[in-house]
């Protein structure tokens, strides 16, 4: 059986896409937001719920704002991811995410879902052939009991 050069394509396409989303929930969870921000293009829209960031000087300053005041322990668990190529430059993306999430150090001693939520994506290739984000919305299906809302916006 002959492979194509597509196919090869392909699987470097779809490899890249999910090590751009690992890369995202690393970088997250360990306030590496310098190499968070890197991952999103620079006209890209990053909503959750009703707050919305546009651009990269909106999001990295709500990434920025993340634990500033406070001590904060989170993981981010992502799965499912379902990837649909549109051309050879835009894909879109649908996964998974539960996180785990704590006011406190770790290491923390009990741990329940804080959240599990929907993510849409879109994805752009850049100039230099690498994937980058170019909309994430995160749309809330499991809300823990003390979760006030999407980070960066006042309870309601």
């Amino acid at each position: 059986m002959e492979t194509k050069v597509s196919d090869i394509q392909y699987l470097i396409d779809r490899m890249a896409l999910q090590e751009l989303n690992s890369d995202f929930f690393q970088y997250l969870d360990h306030s590496d937001f310098a190499k968070l921000l890197d991952l999103f293009c620079d006209d890209a829209i990053y909503s959750h719920g009703s707050r919305v960031s546009t651009g990269k000087p909106e999001i990295a300053s709500l990434f920025n704002a993340r634990g500033k005041d406070k001590a904060r322990t989170v993981r981010h668990l992502y799965s499912n991811l379902k990837i649909e190529f549109i051309d050879n430059h835009h894909a879109t993306g649908q996964s998974v995410c539960l996180t785990f999430g704590a006011d406190a150090e770790a290491p923390i001693n009990s741990a329940e879902p804080y959240l599990v939520a929907d993510f849409s994506d879109r994805y752009k290739r850049n100039s230099n052939g690498q994937w980058r984000i170019s909309s994430r919305h995160i749309e809330r299906i499991f809300v823990a009991q003390n979760n006030s809302g999407p980070e960066g916006m006042a309870p309601t």
